[in-house]
């Protein structure tokens, strides 16, 4: 039976070129035919960012206790996964796979090693930055979006679980927004849940969707528990690497963005990056960038997220400047500004500053304590205490009143009025006019700050985890 059958298919081959390429199909496992179907969209996915998958290996001494309460140092090996968000080296992974590891040893996917820097870190979201040297270009990693994800939808993570390097799994993605509690002190937010078998090892890589975009780095597994597994979301990962790297670098753009959203470009969806504010010089020829313009490439290439134009900034020094085109309402323009030195500083010197010039003691506040009175403020600067005679004081500025902007720009956090007080506009219009928000109420007062002698603490180097919204 099976003989004819293969005889009445090859005979039916003869006949026209449809059914020539079905016979061939069936019957030749070598053709081309059959090895495509075997590139499944999974198959794909993986080649596609297999490239940018890095293996993380590493030493560190940790203290354990013993049932006598002697406390002995015992050496571990640990391991985890890397990204490459860079093509000049720098690589994002879990904070936990670095920490307080002495030499980080980088392997590549196609089998290169070399020692790792650890650049910068944000514990609070358990992720790194590190860098490897490299005398060429490096593939970087296709960064898709975790916004639009949805329940059931096929995942792909890559990583080194225990020790097997470059092992790759499949699964979906289980549920979306999980809060997972790590110790009494820490929690992981808005996690991403999925089934593909995540282990030690996997910290630090790719969570992919069937495009071969990176939607997450994997991050923690449930103890004790099997396809359960978490990974953090590469929109927030996104926002957080870009400000790793905008604290790594010298200069500051002045810059603060929306959230970025979707828009379709040359018929595709993507994301884009959208002025909130501009806290630029008037020295700059920029200085009509205005909210809503879509910034669209940094020096004439593409980009899509805060993280690329971070990366675009990174070999800028002070003084130098750097064309954005900007989308306004689909007329394209071209705006030149010029970065200058960077001005974050720790939170206890910009307290300082703050008591020293202005009088006053600060806190920041989220939107919610000042919602109702203008929903374009999305937080402000509560006075907790005011300076006998300061500019606060003869302003008549009480303890209660929540600052909101100054002059022309908002001051959401601490970091903004860093930016503020250093800002040469600032420092030489004399009275200046404060925008506060008192029971409910807005008001504005003029106030001219001590600014005559600075503390030397203010000129202090930048903070690791600074502004995260005003550059």
């Amino acid at each position: 039976m099976k003989s004819r059958l293969t005889k009445h298919l090859l005979t039916l081959a003869r006949t026209g070129s449809f059914l020539t390429a079905v016979g061939v199909f069936a019957f030749d496992a070598n053709n081309s035919l059959a090895e495509s179907a075997r590139n499944t969209p999974i198959v794909l996915a993986i080649q596609k960012a297999e490239p940018a998958v890095v293996n993380i290996q590493g030493n560190k001494t940790i203290k354990n206790s013993t049932a006598s309460g002697q406390s002995i140092r015992q050496e571990v090996n640990g391991m985890g996964t890397g990204v490459i968000i860079d093509r000049r080296g720098f690589i994002v992974t879990n904070y936990h796979v670095v920490d307080e590891v002495a030499r980080i040893e980088v392997t590549l996917a196609d089998g290169t090693s070399s020692i790792a820097k650890l650049i910068n870190y944000d514990p609070e979201t358990d992720l790194a930055l590190i860098k490897i040297p490299t005398d060429h270009d490096l593939q970087v990693i296709h960064i898709g979006n975790s916004e639009s994800l949805l329940r059931g939808e096929t995942v792909i993570a890559i990583g080194n679980p225990f020790g097997y390097q470059n092992s790759v799994t499949v699964g979906i993605i289980s549920a979306l927004h999980r809060d997972i509690p790590v110790n009494g002190s820490q929690q992981y937010n808005d996690l991403i849940q999925t089934n593909a078998d995540i282990n030690p090892g996997n910290s630090g890589g790719p969570l992919l969707n069937i495009e071969g975009e990176v939607i997450g780095i994997n991050v923690a597994v449930r103890v004790g528990a099997q396809g359960i597994g978490f990974a953090i979301p590469i929109d927030t990962a996104v926002e957080v690497m870009a400000d790793l790297v905008a604290n790594h670098r010298e200069t500051a753009h002045g810059i603060s963005f929306s959230k970025c959203g979707d828009v379709i470009l040359n018929e595709k969806l993507g994301s884009h990056l959208v002025v909130r504010e501009y806290l630029g010089s008037e020295s700059n020829s920029s200085r009509d960038i205005r909210t809503g313009d879509r910034i669209a490439t940094v020096d004439g290439h593409p980009i899509s997220n805060r993280l690329e134009l971070e990366l675009a900034m990174l070999d800028v020094r002070s003084g130098q400047s750097i064309e954005l085109g900007l989308d306004r309402n689909g007329v394209k323009l071209a705006h030149s500004i010029t970065l200058n030195a960077s001005t974050n500083k720790p939170e206890a010197d910009i307290a300082k500053i703050a008591w020293e010039q202005l009088g006053i003691r600060l806190t920041a506040v989220p939107a919610s304590s000042v919602a109702g009175v203008g929903d374009e403020y999305t937080g402000g600067l509560r006075i907790n205490d005011v300076r006998p005679g300061s500019p606060a004081d003869r302003a008549r500025l009480l303890p209660g009143d929540i600052i909101v902007g100054m002059m022309d720009w908002k001051t959401p956090k601490m970091e903004s009025l860093t930016w503020i007080l250093s800002n040469s506009s600032f420092r030489t219009a004399g009275s200046s006019n404060y925008y506060l928000v008192r029971k409910r109420a807005r008001m504005t007062v003029a106030m001219i700050p001590e600014i005559s002698s600075p503390s030397s603490s203010a000129q202090s180097s930048s903070a690791r985890n600074a502004s995260r919204d005003i550059r």
